[in-house]
């Protein structure tokens, strides 16, 4: 712990001394509504974990210093009605296989950048405005537009790391952890001064590379949002970035709507937590799933009352086969609460809770146990999200045949954390 205190002092001391740094990224005008913006984005973490047991060995508590994410892109026009982004990443540079974050070998949640080697892109997508508030069409490489969680970037979030409803939803519509596929969305945003009402809808078809293998299969997938506000609008532009905290600049509340779908296709993803049901038709050396179909559907609340936000986010998981007694659907949801402190020097302190929890059904790939993980901490807003200091306390518990325990519960513990981060954007 006393490691630890080291540390969180050397965070406050490195955040006290670069305000000055994060400034506007550099930003270049051709004419003719040309623009190019760069942009560069960090997490830098030191996470002390806690009580982690791996096949029944214990692991000592241990700090861990590592980069967990980190991007560099640019955006900018081509014209008044065509924008554009390109970023890359590289993250967990650093990052100790035994470090206790919400990590499943099984289908990797998080994962290590092994070797620090991993540099990758993105996103890249162009979006063409037709009409602002009707129609807008985004086509490249990006986020299927559904679940609040899996479409609001990591720099965005009051908890330390992102809640389940990230990753599940990801893994199980794309089938990786960044959870983006090449594609096509349709989507606009109307606000009427009037009523303080507001429509936010997108509508999107993908590509989803990895489950179209096998013959027949149906590789395209199928997503549908649509939000409605009332009070102040949740974004006054339309845009496929995603606010928690608008800093008491938002009274609020946004309810969404979520569905995904995809035909026929298979799944090359391992499953060591499958249940005993599925022994008959798994290849132990390379799990090959044919599914009839698979689906998301979800419910998100964004709210924001002067100083006070609220989230929520709940989502089933839902794959069916041609042998129905193998059909299941997975929960997943959490609940997120912060409230902002102006301080004199007009900086944001912002204690919040985050509860996460994941339950697999009788027969799903995934394990039928269960992963329950409660985030308390604080956040220091120097500059908003462009510098960011936190330290939060994460409690993981669950059950055996679940990313908490794998397939034993008395010989694995992903264990707890107190997490310190240091966020800069500019």
């Amino acid at each position: 712990m006393k490691k630890l205190f080291k540390t969180a002092v050397l965070g406050l001391s490195a955040a006290a001394l670069l305000p000055s740094v994060v400034n506007a990224a550099p930003k270049f005008y051709f004419g003719d509504g040309k623009e190019l913006e760069i942009f560069f984005m960090n997490q830098l973490w030191a996470v002390y974990t806690m009580d982690r047991v791996e096949k029944g060995t214990k692991y000592d508590n241990r700090t861990d210093f590592f980069l967990r994410r980190s991007r560099v892109g640019f955006q900018g026009k081509i014209n008044e009605d065509l924008s554009w982004r390109v970023w890359f990443a590289y993250d967990n540079v650093g990052l100790d296989p035994h470090t206790g974050l919400a990590k499943n070998n099984n289908i990797g949640l998080v994962g290590a950048n092994s070797g620090n080697t991993q540099f990758y892109l993105w996103d890249a997508y162009f979006t063409y405005t037709l009409n602002p508030k009707w129609v807008n069409i985004t086509v490249g490489y990006f986020r299927p537009q559904v679940g609040r969680e899996s479409i609001t970037a990591g720099f965005e979030v009051n908890s330390f790391e992102k809640a389940l409803t990230n990753f599940y939803p990801r893994q199980h519509i794309v089938g990786t952890g960044p959870g983006r596929e090449t594609g096509i969305n349709i989507g606009g945003l109307y606000n009427d001064d009037k009523t303080k009402l507001g429509l936010n809808y997108n509508f999107g078809i993908f590509n989803t590379d990895k489950f179209n293998s096998g013959s027949g299969g149906d590789n395209l997938l199928y997503t549908a949002r649509v939000a409605v506000s009332y009070g102040d609008p949740e974004m006054k532009k339309y845009g496929l970035g995603y606010k928690v905290n608008y800093f008491g600049k938002r009274n609020g509340v946004t309810v969404a709507f979520n569905y995904a779908y995809q035909g026929r296709g298979q799944d090359t993803n391992s499953f060591p937590l499958a249940p005993s049901v599925w022994s008959t038709y798994l290849n132990a050396n390379v799990p090959k799933i044919q599914f009839k179909n698979n689906q998301l559907l979800g419910i998100d609340i964004l709210a924001n009352y002067k100083d006070f936000n609220f989230n929520f986010e709940y989502d089933e998981l839902k794959r069916n086969f041609d042998v129905s007694k193998l059909d299941y659907k997975d929960k997943v949801w959490h609940v997120r609460a912060g409230y902002n402190f102006t301080l004199p020097n007009k900086t944001v302190l912002e204690p919040a809770i985050t509860y996460a929890e994941w339950k697999g059904d009788a027969t799903s790939l995934n394990g039928n146990g269960k992963y329950k993980v409660t985030d308390i901490g604080l956040s220091w807003y120097i500059k908003q999200n462009n510098l960011k200091f936190n330290l939060h306390y994460v409690n993981q518990d669950g059950s055996a045949n679940s990313a908490y325990a794998g397939t034993d519960a008395t010989k694995n513990k992903a264990g707890d954390y107190i997490g310190v981060g240091l966020q800069l954007i500019f």
